[in-house]
């Protein structure tokens, strides 16, 4: 076995290390055998095969020897995991008409076993199995892969933690991955996978929750739609996402990821800053080919210019949407949702021939209340501000209730009162999703679109890693 034989992916570079294989000891002696026979000796070449297939496989370094479960649940000691377990009990187990096998894990599963006996003590799943986990003992990312035929990962902030090795398990062991995760930084670092799942047959879906599904699922609607009706591929795509309820806030884990993306290092925001970061890039051409270009001063690169419609600046601003009548403001996950659908939109061109649309375009705002609006207008009135154009300017001024509101963590909130906040999504050509609590959203929508894949059994039509869910639950839609 050489270094030439494996990729040196997160979790290869740990396996298929010198300490890791000096644990196995007949492959040490096959190696040791073949060496000195030169590889000529026809029943040592079948020793050393039969020792490197059962070091592939995994198996004689894991205790694990239960059943394997449809879905295991990872990281579910916080409050999502606390969402994602009220969601199995309330909905799930209760209304989806096919069985599945399940359980839990987490980095310490006594704070995973607090949770399970809160959420389904007197139940009959009451004693579901709880399994350990830490990313610096391989011995137990290797159990928990070999437990499960999904793992859904919770546990963030993603981007600080050793996530792509239990990524990079599962690939190794054909096991499915999703996570609710809406982290630039962690997505392009996922990025890196995407061949090796593709070659293995697995998915591959981070980003399979609210943050970036809803917008690409949504798009994939419309673009559905548009080609049945029309025959025409999409152009343009907006989302807008309103969003309230008496109890509105970031969860203290929504709020850690904010501070590790703001605290990243130059690079990682330089392509944070990247609106196609993730791929997906649509050059300004005509009949004649690329219209613009930047020439790299000293070497004379040539690239294509970025299309002034496809800028950031266009979302992080005020302005009016004269078309319908509203105003609309910077979205928290609009520099992230619009490099999901751009990828995917690549994704659909690349691996299917069936984009959303070959100079598609696609922006997402906040929609701003109608008593934020009335009131920005009336402190123009009152001469509060004012000016020409559009923008902030045109109202006056911005309202510090709405825009300037500390994120206040909301880590233990109450299911009675998160069903009072809601959110919904909106875009042009008449398609919606309906309103519905905005902190159990990622449970929702990640355990639904898996629930779907187990139970239908069809398979998609190419393999990929995908970075939303849109690619990856659409032939029932």
């Amino acid at each position: 076995m050489t270094r030439e034989d494996v990729p040196m992916t997160p979790f290869a570079k740990l396996y298929y290390s010198d300490e890791m294989v000096q644990k196995y000891q007949p492959l040490v002696t096959a190696i040791e055998l073949l060496t000195e026979t030169d590889g000529k000796d026809e029943e040592v070449q079948k020793d050393y095969d039969r020792h490197l297939k059962i070091y592939r496989s995994m198996d004689w370094c894991s205790s694990y020897e239960g059943k394997k479960y449809d879905i295991v649940f990872y990281g579910v000691s916080g409050y999502t995991g606390y969402l994602m377990m009220e969601y199995l009990k309330r909905v799930a187990l209760k209304k989806t008409p096919e069985h599945f096998t399940f359980a839990f894990a987490g980095r310490t599963p006594s704070k995973v076993e607090e949770m399970r006996d809160r959420e389904f003590g007197g139940t009959k799943w009451e004693d579901t199995p709880v399994m350990q986990m830490s990313y610096d003992d391989i011995y137990s990312v290797i159990d928990l892969c070999k437990s499960a035929k999904t793992i859904i990962n919770v546990a963030g902030p993603y981007m600080l933690t050793q996530g792509d090795v239990m990524i990079d398990c599962c690939i190794h062991l054909g096991v499915h991955y999703l996570d609710i995760s809406g982290e630039v930084p962690w997505s392009l670092r996922v990025l890196d996978l995407h061949e090796c799942a593709k070659e293995a047959g697995v998915h591959v879906i981070p980003s399979s929750a609210s943050a970036g599904g809803y917008p690409d699922l949504g798009v994939y609607l419309m673009a559905k739609k548009m080609r049945a009706e029309y025959g025409e591929e999409l152009r343009k795509a907006i989302c807008y996402q309103s969003g309230g309820g008496a109890a509105a806030g970031a969860s203290g884990g929504t709020l850690a990821t904010r501070s590790a993306m703001a605290t990243a290092g130059d690079d990682v925001r330089k392509k944070m800053a990247d609106p196609f970061s993730m791929g997906g890039f649509v050059p300004d051409r005509d009949r004649w080919g690329v219209k613009y270009c930047n020439i790299e001063f000293g070497t004379g690169k040539v690239t294509p210019k970025m299309r002034g419609e496809d800028l950031d600046a266009n979302m992080s601003k005020i302005s009016e949407d004269k078309r319908l009548g509203i105003w609309r403001g910077p979205f928290v996950y609009s520099y992230f949702d619009t490099r999901i659908v751009r990828r995917s939109n690549m994704l659909l061109a690349d691996l299917g021939d069936r984009p959303y649309g070959r100079n598609f375009n696609f922006m997402e705002y906040a929609m701003l209340p109608t008593e934020a609006v009335m009131q920005m207008q009336a402190a123009r009135g009152a001469g509060g501000g004012g000016g020409a154009g559009g923008g902030a300017g045109a109202l006056g001024g911005r309202p510090k209730s709405f825009w300037r509101r500390r994120p206040r963590a909301i880590e233990a909130l109450p299911m009675v009162s998160v069903r009072q906040c809601w959110t919904s999504w909106s875009g042009q050509l008449s398609a919606s999703a309906p309103g519905r609590p905005r902190h159990s959203a990622p449970s929702q929508w990640t355990s639904k679109g898996w629930l779907c894949r187990l139970a239908w059994h069809v398979a998609l039509p190419c393999v990929w890693t995908l970075l939303a869910p849109a690619g990856a639950t659409r032939w029932r839609f």
